[in-house]
C-alpha cells in the first residue's frame, strides 16, 4: 500500500496512505487517493492535524489541481455509467458542481493562475477553456487535436502545450488570443537510446524553469554459438 511522506529536511515525515495528486498553494495540506472503490479523495495535513475525507460518494475521482485560493480544487471523475467531467470541489465540504460536459481528458487540464478558467481537451479531442464560475466553455486557438495542455504563463496570456509521443517533446507556448503557437523548448534527455515517450512535463508559471520525466526500455542481445 503505497505511503505519502513529506521532506522538509531528512528524514522525511509520513503523512498517511494512499497516492499523492497535489499540494496546495499554501503548502498546508496534500490531496491524496486513498485505497478504496470508487476512487475518493482526502486532505493530509503537512504539518500538526488529522487526516480529512475530502469527498465520499459515488464518483471515482481520477485527478485534481488546486485553485489559487486553496479553498477549492479542480477534480476530474465519473459516476456510475457515465463519462469522465471536470468538478469543483469546496474545500470545506459539499456537493461537486460539474464544469465541463462528459467525455473530457481525465488528466491532462490546467488550472489558470487567476482561477477563472481551467484549459481541457473536450470530447472533440479540441482543446477548450472551462469557466471555473460555469457558463459556455471556450475553443483554445492554436490549440491542435492530439495535444495536451501543460500550464498557463504567468501573464496569463498563453498556455503551454505538448504532443504526447512526440520525440523529441516539442513544449508550444499557444498565444490565447492569436491562436499563434510557437516552439518554447525541445526535450529529449542527452543519451537517447531507447527512449519511448516523454512526459509528464511540469513548468514554472515564469517560464523559467521545468522537469520532465521519460520511459526507456533498454535490451541486450546475444550471439550463443555451438547450439545442437
Amino acid at each position: 500500500m503505497p505511503s505519502i511522506f513529506a521532506a522538509p529536511g531528512s528524514p522525511g515525515v509520513r503523512l498517511g496512505e494512499g497516492t499523492a495528486i497535489a499540494l496546495s498553494p499554501d503548502q498546508k495540506w496534500v490531496v491524496a487517493q486513498p485505497p478504496g472503490a470508487p476512487a475518493q479523495l482526502s486532505l493530509l495535513p503537512t504539518k500538526a492535524g488529522e487526516s480529512q475525507a475530502l469527498t465520499h460518494d459515488d464518483i471515482n475521482h481520477i485527478w485534481a489541481r488546486w485553485l489559487p485560493d486553496a479553498k477549492r480544487l479542480v477534480f476530474s471523475g465519473n459516476e456510475p455509467g457515465k463519462g469522465v467531467r471536470l468538478y469543483v470541489q469546496e474545500v470545506r465540504g459539499g456537493n461537486p458542481r460539474p464544469i465541463s460536459p462528459e467525455g473530457v481528458s481525465a488528466m491532462a487540464f490546467a488550472v489558470s493562475g487567476d482561477g477563472q478558467f481551467v484549459a481541457g481537451i473536450g470530447p472533440d479531442q479540441k482543446g477548450y477553456l472551462y469557466p471555473v464560475a460555469g457558463g459556455e466553455a471556450r475553443v483554445i486557438p492554436g490549440f491542435s487535436a492530439g495535444e495536451e495542455p501543460i500550464a498557463w504563463s504567468q501573464d496569463g496570456r498563453a498556455l503551454y502545450t505538448y504532443r504526447p509521443g512526440e520525440l523529441p517533446a516539442k513544449v508550444y507556448r499557444v498565444d490565447l488570443a492569436s491562436g499563434q503557437q510557437t516552439v518554447w523548448k525541445e526535450l529529449m534527455p542527452v543519451d537517447p537510446a531507447g527512449i519511448e515517450t516523454i512526459g509528464p512535463i511540469l513548468i514554472t508559471p515564469d517560464g523559467k524553469t521545468y522537469v520532465y520525466g521519460y520511459h526507456r526500455t533498454l535490451s541486450d542481445l546475444y550471439l550463443v554459438e555451438g547450439l545442437k
